[in-house]
């Protein structure tokens, strides 16, 4: 093999669903599923509701693909290779881990999140 895409399938990744947002959503944030089955940026609230990492932005009431825990995230920019990354209570991913922070994947490219499985 000669380089990552041959691993990946076309497309945004695996494990994707279409979801509605609840507020606008850009591209590679960590969303929690709502009661009413919408999706919204994580929060110190919901954050034990993560289900994902948007695939693309979303306009509020759209619909849109949400890579979900066991998938590839192709949306990311910055990553380094190697390193863990956990989603954050503003919704952001980072390296940092503190409480309450939720470990999301580990990255595969500068902009690609190999997704952890389930928790």
């Amino acid at each position: 093999m000669s380089n990552l895409s041959e691993l990946l399938p076309n497309g945004a990744g695996q494990n994707q669903v279409d979801f509605v947002a609840s507020g606008s959503l850009v591209a590679g944030i960590a969303v929690s599923i709502n009661t009413n089955g919408t999706v919204s940026i994580v929060s110190s609230s919901n954050i034990g509701s993560l289900i994902g990492i948007t695939a693309k932005a979303i306009s509020d009431t759209a619909t849109g693909s949400i890579n979900l825990f066991g998938g590839i995230n192709k949306a990311q920019t910055g990553l380094t290779i190697g390193s863990d990354y956990y989603a954050q209570t503003n919704g952001t991913i980072t390296t940092t881990s503190s409480s309450p922070a939720v470990k999301v994947g580990t990255a595969i490219s500068a902009t690609t999140i190999n997704m952890r499985d389930l928790p």
